[in-house]
């Protein structure tokens, strides 16, 4: 069954950006997600099928802007987890919060992308 996620309405891209007066680069969070005491980062893939329902997977809080005099607590969002047909939730999830063309990879997983978009072609 494909499941169509919602787009995050908060953008936790992972780049960088200039300011249009003074030209510095400020980072951007890396999108994340915490699930089973697992950490994933968000890499875009095409033509997965969402699976089972696994479970609450956490978007850790961000402080990308440092200099803008808040505290730096932001709160962490939750979200649901779901597998990714073909490949083991210990390599990748998916979110419910994602847009329907970003997985999550685990980052301590010795499997790669490349070798993910296969085990996903392959289901």
């Amino acid at each position: 069954m494909l499941l169509s996620a919602v787009l995050v309405t908060m953008s936790v891209a992972c780049t960088s950006s200039s300011d249009s007066d003074g030209g510095e680069s400020a980072s951007s969070c890396a999108y994340r997600a915490e699930y089973q005491n697992r950490t994933y980062s968000g890499a875009e893939v095409r033509g997965f099928t969402l699976g089972n329902k696994l479970g609450a997977a956490t978007l850790p809080p961000c402080d990308d802007t440092p200099s803008d005099d808040s505290d730096g607590q932001a709160t962490p969002t939750s979200t649901t987890a779901y597998a990714i047909e073909g490949v083991d939730p210990s390599i990748a999830i998916g979110l419910e919060q994602a847009s329907d063309d970003v997985i999550f990879v685990n980052v301590d997983s010795d499997t790669k992308l490349p070798e993910i978009k296969k085990m996903i072609q392959g289901s």
